[in-house]
């Protein structure tokens, strides 16, 4: 799949009937299985014990409750397992079982209960092991050896997109035996609906005190940074104090207590848009935690069709993974490979500005002004991190309207390399007789790099600041000894027609400006309106009052 693929749902076809999505961030879902002896609210906690998850593996027909979900036999295995093994097991299973692994969906599994598959019919749900077949159909894959995918970033994404990609997007995806408080928002995030209180209990037990950056050996601990009802009249040392089975289930409780406040918190931050942003700083508390989101972002194409196109909530860029977020990604591919910029001369690269969108901004503002009149020969383009570069008739779009960055005037060379790559495919791609760059440090450097790398002449009209009075007459100055009776021009009309335009292209792709807004019409019609949301963000919406004229 290409990295332009905006589509946002599973291409898999529903068929389950018990689990429903109903709100998505990424990969991350809320959604909820119904029809059981409660409603079951995902992303969430089971306890193994007391939830109803029954296993059929040590049932027999008669105990079967309805409104439980029923898990088909299997045989554990480990993550290492020859997949030979694998199919020997599914043969013993076919031999011996009353319900065999060699099911083609739920419909045939629902003859093993001697009922047909109505609105009577139990939740099922299938273990399966990360190298093995996936049946198709079933309401709860329960992905096998889980625990055995932590601190091993590498099969821990391969088996959840392997997994996700095969399976529809109404079955829920259980993965036992892994959660910790500090790794669930990594588990949510990658895909999975259901998690347990396994790793509490265990951990407990070992004497291991779950924390929002890691476990800690209770004697090393001098103090218990957590007053909930387990720890608030203890220290370390009475605890320590305590006979083995009482201070198991004290930390126990502690445990899970710690998973349910971070299971709240990562709702919210799904419900928000903004699970993403938090999930590159909490990975950095294990590392394997950390190359697994980076072995995510590598695999774009399962990020990207689940990435919305549009947020309402700002993207913070905050670390070096956010380069490879599909947000970002999506903008640059799409800068290069939809967008068509106006029929002009001379391009101006500006720098970019903490205020979006960059026009209102102080910077940008007294540029403006300063050239006046002078802009309609002008085609400017913005150099930012992340983005890369930001066409002005893109400055409106998501994520360039939206995203906000450290400002420390340090570049990483991360971050110089993309941008430079964007901006020398931009020109290798749209030559233009003159190139003029307001700019300095950094971004002086990346186009000096960018001229080099291309051969290509650019003029720098600033000094160190770019706002000062010499600096803005050397630009108009060049810009205006660069205009001859040939360089092309525009109307302030024909500059609204060309945003719109932009702005299509880069939604519904090249060229669905022109077939929106074709030449030859009343363009008097035309309004752009900046609307303004309660937290005073602007949002990139833009109004044709003549739309309609189109039909």
């Amino acid at each position: 799949m290409s990295k332009d693929n905006s589509t946002t749902t599973d291409m898999n076809v529903s068929k389950t009937r018990y689990f429903e999505v109903t709100k998505r961030d990424g990969s991350a879902r809320i959604g909820k299985l119904r029809e059981l002896e409660k409603i079951v609210h995902t992303p969430c906690i089971i306890d193994v014990v007391r939830d109803p998850v029954i296993s059929s593996c040590s049932i027999w027909n008669e105990n079967i409750q309805r409104n439980n979900l029923t898990i088909l036999p299997y045989v554990p295995l480990p993550l290492d397992v020859p997949v030979e093994y694998i199919t020997i097991c599914k043969q013993l299973l076919d031999a011996n079982s009353p319900v065999t692994l060699r099911v083609a969906d739920q419909r045939e599994a629902s003859q093993y209960y001697k009922q047909p598959l109505d609105a009577k019919s139990p939740a099922i749900g299938v273990v399966i092991h990360p190298k093995g077949d996936i049946p198709e159909g079933f309401d709860v894959y329960v992905l096998g050896a889980s625990a055995d995918l932590a601190n091993n970033p590498r099969a821990f994404t391969a088996a959840i997109i392997r997994t996700r990609e095969h399976i529809t997007p109404d079955s829920a995806l259980y993965a036992p035996a892994i959660a910790t408080s500090y790794n669930l928002a990594l588990l949510i995030f990658s895909g999975i609906d259901i998690i347990d209180y396994t790793r509490a209990t265990i951990d407990a037990y070992k004497d291991l005190y779950f924390t929002k950056v890691g476990s800690r050996l209770l004697q090393n601990l001098k103090e218990l940074p957590c007053r909930c009802p387990a720890c608030c009249n203890h220290t370390p040392a009475s605890l320590l104090q305590l006979q083995r089975k009482e201070r198991a289930r004290l930390l126990e409780q502690h445990n899970r207590t710690m998973m349910d406040q971070e299971l709240a918190l990562v709702k919210q931050l799904i419900n928000e848009g903004h699970l993403r942003d938090y999930m590159e700083g909490v990975c950095r508390v294990e590392t394997w935690q950390t190359c697994a989101l980076q072995h995510f972002d590598l695999q774009y194409a399962y990020l990207e069709k689940r990435t919305p196109v549009v947020r309402r909530v700002p993207l913070y860029a905050c670390t070096a993974e956010s380069l490879n977020r599909v947000e970002v990604q999506r903008f640059a591919e799409r800068v290069q490979n939809r967008y068509t910029p106006p029929e002009r001369d001379i391009l101006l690269l500006l720098p970019c500005s903490a205020k979006k969108p960059y026009s209102a901004s102080m910077s940008h503002q007294r540029i403006s002004h300063h050239l006046g009149k002078l802009r309609r020969s002008l085609h400017e383009v913005i150099i930012t991190s992340p983005l890369g570069i930001v066409p002005r008739e893109l400055e409106l779009t998501y994520p360039a309207a939206h995203y906000d960055i450290p400002v420390t005037g340090h570049w990483s060379s991360d971050e110089r390399t993309f941008v430079e790559e964007c901006l020398s495919r931009y020109l290798t791609r749209h030559p233009y007789q003159t190139i003029i760059a307001h700019v300095s440090y950094a971004y002086k450097e990346i186009c000096e790099e960018v001229a080099s790398k291309l051969s290509r002449e650019i003029i720098f009209t600033a000094q160190d600041n770019i706002l000062s009075k010499s600096s803005l007459d050397n630009l108009k100055e060049r810009i205006q000894s660069s205009i001859t009776n040939t360089t092309r021009s525009v109307s302030a009309v024909d500059v609204k027609k060309e945003l719109m335009r932009a702005i299509a292209d880069y939604q519904f792709g090249e060229s669905a400006g022109i077939d929106l807004i074709p030449d030859g019409r009343d363009n008097s019609r035309i309004s752009i309106f900046h609307s303004i949301s309660p937290a005073n963000k602007y949002l990139s919406h833009i109004f044709t009052k003549y739309l309609g004229s189109f039909g």
